[in-house]
């Protein structure tokens, strides 16, 4: 290997669901390149190479499986998955910063709590999109998360009602955990539309996810909106976090003691509210100044193209993945991999070229978001979902078919996948190619 003067400086701008797989993929293809190798021992040091990853939080998080965190203690404990664990990030020519990220340059990243500006070659930004506290978790390690998610969880065991606001996946999920956990408890869901489940799905699967809640004993009220509401307890934070307008997790939603008033003028009481009303992108902190009439940013996030790079010639190293980015317009995990993986498989083959060599990137399945034209939202396709209804019940949406909840309950990971994530992440081992191993 010939050693050259000054590292190359690859950034992950976020962990969890991509930034993690990003990094490992470099790991693989930076690191594990011994045709030896054989994973059961680190990879051997790369002189030539420095992957930084950066994440306010010291491990990751799997946020599939939140809403039942919240009503299953034990199933909630085992959601945190702490960094040490994971020996190949602990790689000599890996650093890992604990830190939010306050701002992104088309040269360097800032830092919140650091006068440190981290430059790069390479950039990932996979910042990801956030809800409010507790399903967008404001712990930055395993010991706060699991103080605060005691809270939450003794608050919905002493709760006798229970409402929950924002119709969307997050709040249809979390009303039928709680209720599947806890059916003497009075548990309503409110949201302002016909049906549940904005976005490119049909009505048939929103109907399937209607009579699921119904049969489990959820109180469903549709289009009405929340107009007025006073609580006692305003939330379980006792202090607003200084860093909270720029991540909205660090903000708690959960109320106590509550009264709600409907746009029809009806009134509600509550022991315990959340309010699962919609991500917030974290674009904002990206400062990329577009080269051409395009704009940098699209309604669905950055705009990227099939390798996902930022579409914009002024930015071949800058890559964009997960939420963040316009790939997809329905936000999952899965996507989320798989947009990480490609990033990571393709910067590896950019600082693996010779000087002046042609490199073909890998491309993803379609290089604009879903719904979306030259940068500008149109008719929206038909996206795919699957939603976990409690434990027992299940309705899939695939592409333009729905698969009722008959079939689709079998289909699904009884974990909600929490055992594929760790699997995938590598605890207590080393990632190897097996491509190149086959």
């Amino acid at each position: 290997m010939q050693i050259v003067s000054k590292p190359i400086n690859i950034v992950i701008a976020g962990g969890n669901y991509a930034g993690l797989s990003a990094a490992k993929n470099l790991y693989i293809r930076l690191l594990a390149t011994n045709p030896d190798y054989d994973g059961t021992k680190q990879a051997p040091l790369n002189p030539n190479v420095k992957i930084t990853l950066i994440d306010r939080r010291n491990g990751f998080i799997h946020y599939l499986g939140m809403t039942r965190g919240i009503s299953q203690p034990e199933y909630g404990s085992k959601l945190w998955l702490p960094y040490s664990d994971l020996p190949w990030l602990q790689h000599s020519s890996i650093v890992l910063k604990k830190n939010i990220i306050s701002r992104i340059t088309p040269t360097h990243v800032e830092l919140a709590d650091d006068d440190e500006h981290v430059a790069f070659d390479y950039l990932v930004i996979a910042l990801g999109q956030s809800r409010n506290a507790p399903i967008g978790v404001a712990s930055s390690t395993k010991a706060e998360y699991l103080e605060a998610m005691s809270k939450y969880q003794t608050s919905v065991k002493n709760a006798q009602s229970i409402v929950v606001v924002g119709g969307g996946a997050v709040g249809t999920e979390l009303v039928a955990d709680i209720k599947s956990d806890y059916p003497q408890k009075d548990v309503t869901l409110i949201h302002s539309r016909d049906l549940p489940i904005p976005g490119p799905f049909m009505d048939e699967f929103r109907h399937h996810v209607v009579d699921i809640l119904r049969s489990l004993g959820v109180n469903t009220v549709f289009g009405e909106r929340v107009i007025d509401e006073a609580s006692e307890v305003e939330s379980f934070s006792s202090q607003p976090h200084k860093y909270a307008g720029i991540f909205p997790e660090l903000v708690d939603s959960v109320k106590c003691n509550a009264t709600m008033t409907t746009s029809s003028g009806r009134v509600f009481q509550a022991d315990l509210v959340f309010n699962t009303l919609g991500a917030k992108t974290k674009a904002p902190l990206v400062n990329l100044p577009s080269s051409t009439d395009a704009p940098i940013f699209s309604p669905t996030g950055i705009r990227v193209t099939g390798s996902m790079q930022i579409d914009d010639p002024k930015y071949p190293n800058i890559f964009a993945v997960g939420d963040v980015c316009n790939r997809d317009l329905v936000k999952l995990a899965g996507a989320a991999v798989s947009t990480g993986n490609l990033a990571g498989i393709n910067i590896a083959k950019l600082v693996s070229a010779l000087s002046g060599e042609q490199v073909e990137l890998d491309m993803g399945s379609r290089g604009r978001g879903r719904g979306e034209k030259d940068g500008q939202c149109s008719a929206p396709l038909y996206g795919q979902m699957k939603l976990v209804l409690g434990e027992h019940n299940a309705v899939i949406h695939k592409g333009d078919g729905v698969i009722p909840p008959e079939v689709a309950k079998t289909m699904v990971a009884p974990d909600m996948k929490l055992g594929k994530a760790l699997k995938h992440m590598f605890i207590g081992t080393f990632p190897v190619n097996r491509e190149q191993r086959d």
